[in-house]
């Protein structure tokens, strides 16, 4: 069997022998990432060398950035970033949640944090704001979005198939004898949102049903009072909607049900997400679930590939969705096969 040698470990990284040499050596001549990028790609590939230098190695240390907003999502956003930290300790790193506010991102102000550690890598978890995310990623440092994307922001992501999964949705709704199906969703919110609205128009295509625009609600503020004053100025209501995330549908719910409507008997509803919202709205809502777990999961594996392979091109990872049925969508009438 060939021995193994620097010389194997550095056309690995596409780095030169000498980085190597320095970064076994822990010597100062090469970055912190690098560094840990060697002693993994030496543990692959079985060189031997001695691990008490690996050790003196400082800890991967990564920064999550995401909004206030986002990190109140508990249900939803909590449970990717508990299975990163799970995988980012069993590698004997260290994750750090970094709040954004409001008021720092329209600023573009870099939290201290961020500027004055040694960071690994950042994620930039769901929506800040492009400008705001551009700035991290110029920083020079590994960058793997998660649940968000943009034609500006040049960085791995991990993503929902948002299009695929909407599609699958309102499929669901026209194969349940739904005709008149409503959209609502603030489409310049984020690219997933437009991306969920595509889907959309292209189920109704694909099914030969006109699109209604007067049932498709593209602007619209996730909150009460807004949704309310929007339907409410409606001639007539479809007979089924499609939201873009759970907290529109549990909104959406509430209106109709205060309106007197039965759902799912009178109208039906689904949308994406699956959170809390969806099991605590009355009927629980039918919903497009993405493993969330797995999203954490395939996060930290981006990152770790980055780091190993800087020069690579970039990547953005789809996460197909699966129909999750409950109570809000009326079944019992036989299904149209596409």
């Amino acid at each position: 069997m060939k021995k193994v040698t620097m010389q194997d470990i550095a056309d690995k990284l596409n780095i030169t022998k000498n980085s190597v040499s320095q970064a076994l050596g822990n010597k100062n001549g090469v970055s912190e990432q690098t560094k840990l990028a060697v002693f993994k790609m030496a543990d692959e590939l079985g060189y031997k060398y001695k691990k008490e230098i690996a050790r003196e190695v400082v800890k991967e240390k990564f920064a999550l950035l995401a909004t206030s907003f986002a990190l109140s999502q508990r249900s939803f956003f909590g449970e990717i970033i508990d299975n990163m930290k799970q995988s980012i300790t069993a590698r004997q790193g260290e994750l750090v949640i970094v709040p954004v506010t409001g008021e720092e991102a329209e600023a573009q102000q870099i939290p201290d944090l961020l500027m004055n550690e040694n960071w690994t890598g950042i994620f930039l978890l769901s929506h800040i704001n492009t400008a705001y995310s551009k700035q991290i990623i110029e920083l020079g440092i590994p960058v793997v979005l998660i649940d968000h994307h943009d034609p500006h922001l040049k960085a791995d992501a991990v993503i929902s198939q948002n299009k695929d999964g909407a599609f699958t949705a309102v499929e669901f709704l026209i194969q349940n004898h739904h005709q008149n199906i409503g959209f609502l969703g603030d489409i310049t919110f984020s690219p997933s949102y437009e991306e969920r609205f595509e889907g959309y128009k292209k189920a109704l295509g694909y099914y030969q049903i006109p699109f209604n625009e007067k049932y498709a609600i593209t602007r619209i503020k996730e909150e009460q009072t807004s949704l309310y004053k929007t339907l409410d100025a409606l001639d007539e209501l479809p007979t089924a909607w499609f939201c873009v995330n759970s907290g529109l549908g549990f909104i959406l719910n509430t209106y109709l049900q205060s309106k007197g409507y039965n759902i799912p008997r009178d109208l039906s509803i689904i949308c994406f997400d699956n959170t809390e919202f969806t099991v605590l709205s009355k009927p629980p809502l039918t919903t497009m679930c993405t493993n969330l777990s797995f999203m954490g999961e395939k996060a930290v594996e981006s990152m770790y590939n980055r780091i190993r392979k800087p020069d690579e091109g970039f990547v953005h990872l789809a996460l197909a969705t699966n129909l999750v049925v409950r109570e809000s969508v009326n079944t019992n009438k036989k299904t149209i096969q596409p």
